[in-house]
């Protein structure tokens, strides 16, 4: 399955009352991994494809389960797993962790879409969005 690993510091605004992440941060931070992996595969999350298709990547569903806390300032290691690729979407997990300890982990599916007439419409996965997710694996 096609993977990708990147990091994050923990910034105090993002912290509640007891000094722990807020749980809706990790939200954020899937969708900011999920950025760091179109961007290192030289795509965007949104705007116009190398084939000139104007694209955006709407969630269509997201989860998240809390093992333990992190904390202002710690270093998280986010490991993005592709568990499932279909012609208009991808399912992609998250696994939170400070130094080997699981933190949390996520899913969240997300459908390839083009604005029609101010109308969001699903369409295939763009060629050179395929072949860059396919690199993840070489």
């Amino acid at each position: 399955m096609p993977h990708f690993t990147t990091t994050r510091r923990i910034e105090f605004c993002e912290t509640d009352m007891a000094g722990i992440v807020h749980f809706a941060n990790y939200y954020r931070y899937m969708e900011q991994a999920e950025h760091e992996l179109f961007r290192s595969l030289g795509l965007k999350i949104a705007g116009k494809t190398v084939e000139g298709i104007d694209v955006g990547w709407p969630r269509v569903a997201a989860k998240c389960e809390y093992r333990a806390p992190a904390r202002y300032d710690d270093v998280i290691t986010i490991d993005l797993t592709i568990v499932k690729q279909s012609t208009r979407s991808l399912t992609i997990e998250y696994q939170f962790s400070r130094e080997g300890q699981p933190l949390a982990k996520g899913e969240m599916t997300t459908v390839c879409c083009t604005m029609q007439g101010g109308t969001m419409k699903a369409i295939e996965i763009p060629p050179s969005y395929v072949a860059g997710l396919a690199s993840l694996t070489s």
